[in-house]
């Protein structure tokens, strides 16, 4: 029994003891697994820190090299590359033997601070530097890996003179006339912006009738006389009688255009076949009348009939002549005719009439309107006039500018561009106004120009 029980023992221990714990060898394994993967996530992070910051002490120890190179004005940049670098032996090319020699790179700002700020761009298969987008900002929003550019205005001094509308004057302060919009094409500069009003005097004004006609009645609304006249006329029938009308009577003529002689055929008395042809009557040798014919113009001839002579009844030339006191006598020769009758001249008196109307002056123009006065002010500008409270407005005093190099009362820096922009845009801008500059220590070295800045930065995605 004994033997028995010690071959049982000795198959069982051998069957536990022989057998794999592969429970035990997998999670060994996978724990062993995470412990590598980590420590390649650590390595491979110490490498990114390690080459930004490689190249950033590798363009330290080149600027301690060549100090004159570095950025010397705010605002302003520069770059170094990989490539830069290596040629100096200030870096261990092994390290970054997987990166763009231009595309990586130092860049060097020199801040208002008067601190240089470096930033390093890497382009590299172990590692890429990925920024976010730009923005405008301080130097306390940079972080130690932030990316660093400066946008600028270019601006020029401008001086001269201001020469003020409407009197030209150069002293602001006596300038009392404002206007709300541009009062002369010459006059577009504007400036000291005021709540101005339209300023005017009433008076009593004389406004007459139909623009200063005469009438012997008084018209509708026009109550008072003014200055008079008088018309004579006349009548072959008696007038009515008026106030303002006197009355006479006599003697009435007119007088009429009739055809009159104008060629005559003279014969001879003693030889009747002697004749001529006369623009006077016969007379003389020739003194017997053959033949008169008659016309109203002196060129056409008019039909007279022997009856009409006889009558002396000769054909019209035109109307008769109105009326009028003054005597005539008809010449048939002349081609006149008269005629005459009793009648009567009357004479009639008459006047300019008014009304007296309320009427406004404006200043300085002496408009009657305000639609008509374009100049405002903030006060009254003489004594009696009264502000129209209907002619508010945002005014200015508005100026020409001749710019003469001098700075008798105008000193103004304008811009160059109508936003920020790069440095060789505003460096180009300058250029093209005459001023040879290539960097900011020559922008600085010139009194009429000068430059806004802005720092802009982006920071490392997470």
């Amino acid at each position: 029994m004994v033997e028995s029980y010690n071959d049982y023992s000795y198959n069982e221990y051998d069957e536990k003891k022989n057998k794999v714990p592969w429970k035990k060898i997998i999670l060994l394994s996978v724990i062993l697994i995470i412990i590598v993967a980590l420590i390649l996530f650590l390595l491979k992070s110490c490498g990114k820190t390690n080459l930004r910051e490689g190249l950033i002490e590798a363009a330290k120890d080149y600027y301690e090299k060549y100090p004159d190179l570095l950025p010397s004005n705010v605002g302003e940049c520069t770059t170094l590359t990989l490539e830069d670098l290596e040629k100096e032996g200030l870096i261990n090319s092994k390290d970054y033997e997987t990166c763009e020699k231009k595309q990586t790179y130092v860049n060097i700002c020199y801040l208002e601070s008067k601190t240089y700020h470096y930033s390093a761009i890497l382009e590299c298969e172990v590692e890429d530097t990925n920024y976010g987008m730009w923005q405008d900002g301080n130097e306390s929003d940079l972080q130690e890996t932030s990316d660093v550019r400066f946008k600028f205005l270019g601006e020029m001094l401008k001086t001269g003179t201001k020469y003020y509308y409407p009197n030209d004057l150069t002293d602001a302060s006596k300038v009392i006339e404002y206007y709300s919009s541009i009062p002369n094409n010459d006059y577009v500069g504007s400036e000291d912006e005021q709540i101005g009003y339209k300023w005017y005097t009433e008076k009593q004004v004389a406004s007459y009738w139909e623009g200063g006609k005469y009438s012997s009645t008084q018209p509708e609304g026009y109550p008072t006389k003014g200055s008079s006249t008088t018309v004579t006329k006349y009548s072959d029938t008696k007038p009515s009688s008026a106030s303002y009308r006197q009355i006479k009577d006599v003697t009435l003529y007119r007088t009429q255009s009739i055809a009159r002689p104008y060629v005559w055929v003279c014969v001879n008395p003693n030889n009747p076949n002697d004749a001529v042809v006369s623009d006077k009557p016969c007379q003389g040798t020739h003194s017997k009348t053959k033949d008169i014919r008659y016309t109203c113009n002196g060129v056409d001839e008019v039909k007279v009939t022997a009856e009409q002579i006889i009558n002396r009844d000769f054909p019209s030339c035109g109307d008769w002549s109105s009326y009028t006191t003054n005597s005539c006598k008809t010449n048939y020769l002349n081609g006149v005719k008269c005629e005459s009758k009793s009648g009567y001249e009357y004479t009639d008196t008459m006047w300019k009439w008014y009304k007296m109307d309320n009427v406004r002056s404006y200043y300085p123009s002496n408009a009657s309107t305000a639609d008509k006065e374009n100049t405002y002010y903030i006060t009254a500008p003489s004594d009696g006039y009264v502000k129209d409270e209907t002619t508010k407005a945002t005014v200015h005093k508005y100026y020409k500018l001749v710019e003469d190099g001098v700075a008798n009362n105008y000193e103004e820096w304008l811009p160059l561009t109508n936003e920020y922009v790069t440095l060789s845009e505003m460096l180009a801008s300058f250029r093209e106004n005459g001023y040879e500059v290539y960097n900011l220590s020559e922008v600085n070295k010139i009194d009429e120009i000068r430059y806004q800045f802005k720092l802009q930065y982006r920071n490392l995605d997470k």
